[in-house]
């Protein structure tokens, strides 16, 4: 599997979001969720007072209501305490579900051959993700970002664009900033090497949380607005 090393990685992020030619239809999409509104559950198994849930898109074998499903789980804390030879990365979630052959993804055409550990997060107000990173160096993935209410759906990342590996994040010295412009539905590449975190400030706030493999940078460079 292609990797992406540092400077390679930095050079295809120059910007912390950048908007890409793909762009769901919200209304639609909302329906079709309300449709699966059963395949969301809770996000890990920490902080449960944070109303934060999440549907499988690409998992490790197809099903919709794996229990616990890694797609919908935060990798550090599903690792934890387990042998290497039992941890799950992005790399090994490759089928998909049922839910990503919803009319709404259908603008996910050109991605969906590239698509690794993905899913859809539903927050209600108050879901939130602490500071925190996606990947570490070399990266296996590429991540893709959007959601269906910009207004209700804060997105920050430090000013300085300050990276940081997954595990040394709480050591870091960081000031986040809100990103503004996003439009609902739009997908984006999202730098998540560089610190951030996320707020919904509404409820029924949905994200569209997409790992991509390297591979996928040609059709990425292509679909760039």
């Amino acid at each position: 599997m292609q990797v992406l090393h540092e400077k390679e990685y930095k050079e295809f992020h120059p910007n912390v979001l950048q908007p890409l030619d793909i762009k769901v239809d919200v209304d639609l999409f909302e329906k079709q969720m309300h449709e699966y509104r059963y395949a969301f559950r809770r996000w890990g198994n920490r902080h449960l007072e944070k109303p934060r849930y999440g549907a499988p898109l690409v998992n490790v074998n197809g099903e919709m209501f794996n229990n616990p499903e890694p797609v919908c789980y935060p990798l550090g804390q599903l690792n934890a305490g387990k042998p290497e030879n039992e941890h799950v990365y992005d790399r090994h979630c490759k089928m998909p579900t049922e839910m990503l052959s919803a009319t709404s993804f259908d603008p996910l055409a050109p991605i969906k051959p590239f698509m690794l550990r993905s899913c859809i997060l539903k927050w209600h107000t108050g879901g939130m993700f602490y500071p925190h990173t996606d990947t570490c160096m070399p990266s296996e993935i590429i991540r893709l970002w959007g959601t269906n209410d910009p207004e209700h759906m804060q997105f920050r990342f430090d000013k300085n664009r300050k990276y940081a590996s997954p595990d040394i994040v709480d050591d870091s010295d960081f000031e986040l900033v809100e990103e503004t412009g996003i439009e609902a539905g739009r997908l984006y590449i999202a730098d998540t090497y560089v610190i951030h975190d996320a707020h919904a400030t509404g409820d029924d706030v949905y994200q569209f949380f997409i790992a991509l493999s390297p591979e996928s940078m040609p059709m990425l460079k292509e679909l760039l607005l």
